[in-house]
């Protein structure tokens, strides 16, 4: 099952990112068995058994927390995955059988560090393109495109996906008991980091920073009322 999990998502992760740039995750490892860890201090590692990063297990037993929280309010069959990779990302894909999975990368995670809301705000923005069907490529259609270009430039979600995703996902991590500053916190996080790094490929099909900012803010401030 684990390496199954591994190729799908690998496969998946080449078609539907967030960033243009992103790098193609290797390993994974189910959150659910991070929050379970009986150390403090969980070693991530590779098949070579080489360790890729160190974890603690307070930020797992708080995403897993935060991912069954939300989970429960957008009554979607999902489970979080923590896989490599340097360039913040986040993405979701659904398997034949019906089960969801949100990958969180090393570099998101420490984004994210232990801040509740912020991942509330993730992990509802992922599961609103699972529910709102963004992801959807039929078996024919990968059919049709086989031996043609199907990278994740030419496929990744449009700018309305994305405002759509932001706005569902922040209604659905207030009704999970978090508060939608989160969302605003996470996108300036992000426009930091990206700035940083000088990365532009987010903005492709991503909404503006300044726009998703405005917006976001609004929502929030109706939401509080």
């Amino acid at each position: 099952m684990a390496n199954k999990l591994i190729h799908l998502l690998l496969f998946i992760f080449c078609i539907f990112n967030i960033n243009v740039y992103a790098e193609t995750p290797v390993n994974s490892w189910r959150i659910s068995d991070l929050a379970r860890s009986s150390v403090e201090k969980i070693k991530l590692r590779n098949g070579q058994d080489r360790i890729l990063k160190i974890v603690s297990a307070k930020q797992m037993v708080y995403l897993y927390a935060v991912m069954s929280r939300v989970v429960e309010a957008t009554e979607i069959n999902a489970e979080v995955i923590i896989v490599d990779g340097q360039l913040a990302n986040a993405f979701v894909f659904t398997t034949e059988e019906g089960q969801s999975f949100i990958g969180i990368n090393f570099a998101m995670l420490d984004i994210l560090d232990t801040n509740l809301d912020m991942a509330a705000a993730l992990i509802g923005h992922e599961l609103a393109h699972i529910k709102l069907k963004h992801g959807e490529i039929s078996k024919k259609n990968i059919a049709l495109i086989q031996g043609k270009d199907f990278s994740a430039a030419n496929t990744r979600y449009s700018r309305d996906n994305e405002r759509d995703a932001d706005y569902l996902g922040v209604i659905w991590a207030v009704e999970a008991g978090y508060n939608p500053d989160g969302a605003v916190a996470l996108q300036e996080a992000l426009y930091k980091v990206f700035k940083r790094t000088n990365i532009s490929g987010f903005n492709v099909s991503h909404p503006s920073t300044i726009e998703r900012l405005t917006i976001l803010k609004s929502l929030a401030r109706r939401l509080k009322r």
